[in-house]
């Protein structure tokens, strides 16, 4: 029985020492994620404002080359001619230099941005974040615009193939309305004002990893407990009852 309860001890440790492990690494993993983002992701301008979008690029590694198209309603937005600015090769921007520029346009009529661009010999791989490109629009109309946003990364692979970069790419909206619209310009009334909806509070990652692993830790040593004890007093019952004689 002393050999079990050793055995089910290493194990219980083995366990726990386990999501020690794994859940910090997961987290690492989740916290360092490569993302291209529109940024802001949503914006709620008026009709006739001035906005910029930026296009940004977070948590890369060994990054060679840049593909980026970004759409939106030409209905409600008209993007500024020439307003278009890249940040490549720069402090605030990405990927080293030397570079290439493959394509850098912007089409109203289209809806669309795109821009190709790769580091060159002898130049190595970027690390890091930073800005893309950033765009200005005028708002024409109101509604709601997707500025969509598809974008390819590739690494640097010398004397290799490049491989593309695994990533998320993040869209963003913008919702517009006309001046007239404006909460100011309408009527309220107290009856009619909504009840705002209490915000629940994010509870962090790190505590609720800890409390899991607690709690597994717990669980498992009480369930451990509860099988030892039984086994312990049967066999002290079974002495009791087949005493040894003298």
């Amino acid at each position: 029985m002393r050999f079990n309860q050793k055995k089910t001890s290493i194990i219980v440790l083995l366990f726990v020492a386990s999501l020690l492990i794994v859940l910090p690494i997961q987290m690492v993993k989740a916290q360092t994620t490569t993302t291209v983002n529109v940024t802001p992701q949503t914006s709620t301008p008026v009709v006739g404002q001035t906005i910029t979008i930026s296009i940004t690029l977070n948590n890369v590694q060994n990054l060679y080359a840049v593909d980026v198209t970004l759409n939106w309603n030409t209905a409600l937005l008209s993007f500024q001619t020439n307003s278009n600015q890249t940040f490549i090769g720069v402090s605030n921007g990405v990927l080293n230099t030397p570079i290439s520029v493959v394509l850098d346009s912007a089409s109203q009529a289209a809806g669309e941005f795109h821009l190709v661009v790769t580091s060159v010999s002898p130049t190595t791989g970027f690390s890091g974040s930073g800005t893309i490109a950033t765009l200005k629009f005028t708002v024409t109309g109101a509604g709601k615009s997707s500025l969509t946003l598809v974008s390819t990364l590739a690494d640097y692979a010398p004397g290799g193939i490049s491989e593309p970069i695994a990533h998320n790419d993040l869209s963003g909206t913008v919702d517009a309305t006309s001046s007239s619209s404006s909460p100011s310009s309408s009527p309220t009334s107290s009856s009619s004002s909504p009840t705002p909806t209490p915000k629940i509070p994010e509870f962090p990652l790190i505590a609720t990893l800890s409390i899991v692993v607690v709690l597994a830790s717990i669980a498992i040593v009480l369930a451990v407990k509860k099988i030892i004890k039984p086994t312990s007093t049967s066999n002290f019952i079974q002495f009791q009852d087949n005493p040894t004689t003298g």
